[in-house]
């Protein structure tokens, strides 16, 4: 198996102390495996290099959340999928999306049940909800809410966050929720999109990405 690089913490190594984009002083990967940080049952975090963010990329597998044995979603040709207890929820469909928001902290302790409780809900911007998407569905209409978890040891970067949120926000508002399934489109689009800086930037690829998807397809723009 094979994961991207890790993602550097606040102290400038990876989410188990080793350094940010490979082997520690063993000779091994993040999690005591080999140099890409991949061990059995996919134990490698998978974080692009620069900006860290909770989405992730995992043997072609896009990924919102800790995989290595903890609650995620995965971005699948269907739809999402949760995921918790290393076991796959129901699949919710693309073609149900009509809005999807992404709430999460840059720091784990922040979104967490017992900061929320410790503090009243003062330190804790999620209170007791944790990361996790937001969306407004159709067929039925209805909100849903699909939970991850936040990466342990790892600080997301803000403009990360920025940034995702308006790809995934922009890709369905365009009624192109699909997109978000293709791994081919996101292995495009992700990095693009996170190596920018400003909310405008950001919006402004992702509209000509999508417009791109919709040409290649033959469709013309509404």
């Amino acid at each position: 198996m094979r994961t991207l690089p890790n993602g550097p913490g606040p102290d400038g190594h990876g989410p188990d102390g080793h350094g940010p984009d490979g082997p520690g002083p063993d000779g091994h990967g993040p999690d005591g495996h080999g140099p890409d940080g991949a061990g059995p049952g996919g134990a490698g975090p998978g974080h692009l290099p620069g900006a860290p963010v909770p989405l992730v990329r995992v043997d072609g597998r896009w990924l919102l959340g800790d995989h290595r044995d903890r609650t995620h979603l995965e971005f699948a040709p269907g739809g999402i999928v949760p995921h918790a207890d290393g076991r796959a929820g129901e699949v919710v469909p693309w073609s149900r999306f009509m809005s999807l928001g992404l709430s999460v902290t840059t720091h784990r302790w922040m979104g967490s049940r017992r900061t929320a409780l410790l503090s009243l809900g003062q330190m804790a911007p999620l209170g007791l909800t944790g990361p996790h998407l937001t969306a407004t569905v159709r067929h039925p209409y209805t909100y849903w809410t699909g939970r991850f978890s936040h990466h342990r040891g790892l600080s997301y970067a803000p403009r990360g966050l920025v940034v995702l949120g308006v790809l995934l926000g922009v890709t369905v508002d365009a009624g192109e929720a699909a997109l978000l399934g293709d791994r081919a489109w996101m292995d495009e689009a992700v990095p693009a999109v996170l190596a920018l800086r400003r909310e405008d930037e950001a919006r402004a690829a992702v509209t000509k990405l999508v417009a791109g998807a919709r040409a290649a397809r033959g469709l013309r723009e509404p």
